[in-house]
């Protein structure tokens, strides 16, 4: 499809707004209204697309699409795949953005407007840098030059995209930089990022830059370490208050908070349950954001002696609990869920009871069928309720609200990036950054209040260890599931685990190409494949291209013995 054609659709609404904000004569109206004339189009209205686009995108994937249950931060106990069988989902929603942040790049330079100019290159190295993350090889230097130009780009090396976004973000940072105090105005209406602010812009710039460095430690770490020495010394977020966190407007499926019955129907909601794993970690450090995120379970189960069943039955609902003897646990094949050995228990065929009182997770991947029937559901039905099972906290059924956020770029993860870089021996002071990002992400979820209890917790309180500093990241980016999952992949933590009915033995590590490029594209695909590495794992699940696999590993994991 062309450039027009895919610019167009976003366009249209941009440009209807700007028409509308102009003094027209009535023949204006004559003008053919989808007639979107390229040469005219308002960056400001563009660039707002962009960021829209942006946002929403890492919404949806941190709340409730497959990323969220594959970090296992989510469940979904219908229609959802927590098996770790994915395709990955993206790729013409970032080239359909990266269309418009182009255009706008080039009105803003034909403009002479240096603030959008800038803006457009930090959205466009940005939805650059999440493909190459999900995909691997990308176009990326033949990219979005259509219409006769080329028509089949080539796929640019992981390697080159990543450095080459790195480069750009530099650059526009930079330019902000050189060019303070001789800004043109970006309308606080317009820009839903920052309001209009260009200082706010070059700390996000540099604390992107810093992302990406540390991004490459693994694989290139000299690379990574000069790029995070030189970034730690530029103006980086330094509070919640500067935090690229865009509130959802609630006024239409599009612009709401993902999985909100309102938006959708009532099993929208009720579908998405809390994940064991995170719920039993929090409960371990007594954690104060499971209040935020999850509702108490409607009706606990208790396993009790045969005597403390009331009424001396063996399975009795009771005051709002459910009594089950204890002596009837082996007849009938069920174990009390631990957390050390449900997935041996699980594995054996058995049955699993979680006696937690207050937060009910449901295990990833525990069964082979959707797991409506978890914990004893009186009522399985398909998209029905689960007495048994917390329900996510109701401010998530709701379009909006005061928490209800698409986290583009927290001051918890500025933080705990300065912890890790400073573990490796690139920056200084873990412990203060650390204790930092845990008490952001307090502040970010409306419970600062708590932080000074909290963080003298056993398992809590600082150790020094890297698996300490990523187990507390990986906890504030909950509802950012694209940076949990890409930093478990780059580090290995904390130590998820796929669950006995999962598709694989581990995590799938990238995600495949749509399966048109095959043919649209063929040669320049199938030379991409080749950069992939294929793994013990590639021919674990039938149906995929050669080594087109979510198990097959890009450029960034060749050669790193992390994440498996």
């Amino acid at each position: 499809m062309s450039t027009l054609k895919k610019i167009v659709k976003p366009l249209l609404t941009v440009c209807i707004l700007f028409a509308l904000s102009c003094d027209n004569d009535i023949t204006d109206i004559n003008t053919n209204p989808n007639g979107v004339n390229l040469e005219e189009a308002n960056p400001s209205f563009l660039l707002s697309d962009v960021m829209v686009s942006t946002a929403m995108d890492i919404g949806n994937k941190g709340y409730s699409e497959p990323l969220a249950a594959f970090v296992q931060y989510i469940q979904k106990d219908s229609w959802g795949n927590n098996e770790y069988n994915w395709s990955g989902s993206g790729w013409e929603t970032y080239y359909n953005t990266l269309r418009t942040a182009d255009l706008a790049l080039e009105r803003s330079k034909g403009s002479g407007y240096v603030f959008h100019e800038a803006v457009a290159m930090i959205l466009k190295a940005h939805n650059y840098a999440l493909l190459t993350d999900f995909y691997g090889d990308v176009p990326y230097t033949e990219a979005l030059q259509g219409d006769g130009e080329i028509n089949l780009p080539k796929y640019d090396s992981q390697e080159s995209v990543y450095k080459g976004v790195i480069a750009d973000i530099e650059s526009a940072s930079a330019m902000l930089s050189a060019n303070r105090g001789g800004l043109e105005v970006f309308a606080p209406s317009q820009d839903i990022f920052f309001g209009g602010d260009a200082d706010k812009w070059i700390k996000y710039a540099n604390s992107l830059a810093l992302r990406y460095y540390m991004r490459l430690s693994e694989k290139d770490p000299s690379f990574a370490g000069a790029g995070v020495q030189k970034t730690l010394a530029l103006p980086l977020i330094s509070s919640v208050d500067e935090e690229c966190a865009i509130p959802y407007l609630g006024i239409s499926p599009g612009d709401s908070q993902p999985s909100n019955a309102q938006s959708g129907t009532p099993s929208t909601f009720l579908r998405v349950k809390p994940c064991a794993t995170l719920t039993y970690k929090l409960a371990e450090l007594d954690d104060p954001r499971r209040e935020i995120w999850f509702d108490a379970v409607e009706i606990p189960i208790k396993v009790v002696a045969a005597a403390d069943v009331p009424g001396g039955g063996d399975d009795v609902v009771e005051g709002g609990v459910r009594y089950i003897n204890e002596d009837i646990l082996a007849d009938n094949n069920f174990t009390i869920y631990d957390p050390e050995t449900w997935f041996e228990d699980r594995k054996a065929g058995l049955t699993m009871i979680d006696t937690n009182s207050v937060y009910v997770g449901i295990p990833v991947s525990n069964q082979g069928t959707e797991p409506y029937t978890y914990n004893l559901n009186p009522n399985p039905v398909q998209g029905g309720g689960n007495v048994h099972v917390s329900l996510m906290n109701p401010m998530f059924n709701e379009p909006s609200g005061p928490n209800l956020k698409a986290r583009v770029f927290s001051y918890a993860e500025l933080c705990f990036l300065k912890a890790e870089a400073a573990l490796k021996g690139w920056g200084s002071d873990a412990e203060d950054n650390y204790n930092k990002g845990v008490q952001a992400s307090l502040e970010t979820w409306g419970i600062g209040d708590r932080f000074d209890d909290y963080i003298d917790n056993d398992g809590v309180v600082f150790n020094g260890t890297l698996e300490q500093i990523m187990e507390q990241k990986w906890i504030a980016n909950f509802s950012s599931a694209s940076e949990a999952y890409l930093d478990w992949r780059r580090t290995g933590l904390p130590d998820l685990r796929p669950g006995p009915f999962a598709r694989s033995a581990v995590i799938p590590v990238r995600f495949v190409y749509p399966t048109e490029n095959s043919t649209l594209n063929r040669e320049n695909y199938y030379s991409a494949l080749n950069s992939l590495e294929a793994t013990e794992y590639t021919d674990d699940v039938p149906g995929y291209i050669e080594n087109d696999t979510p198990w097959s590993k890009p450029w960034i994991l060749q050669g790193v013995d992390k994440p498996w």
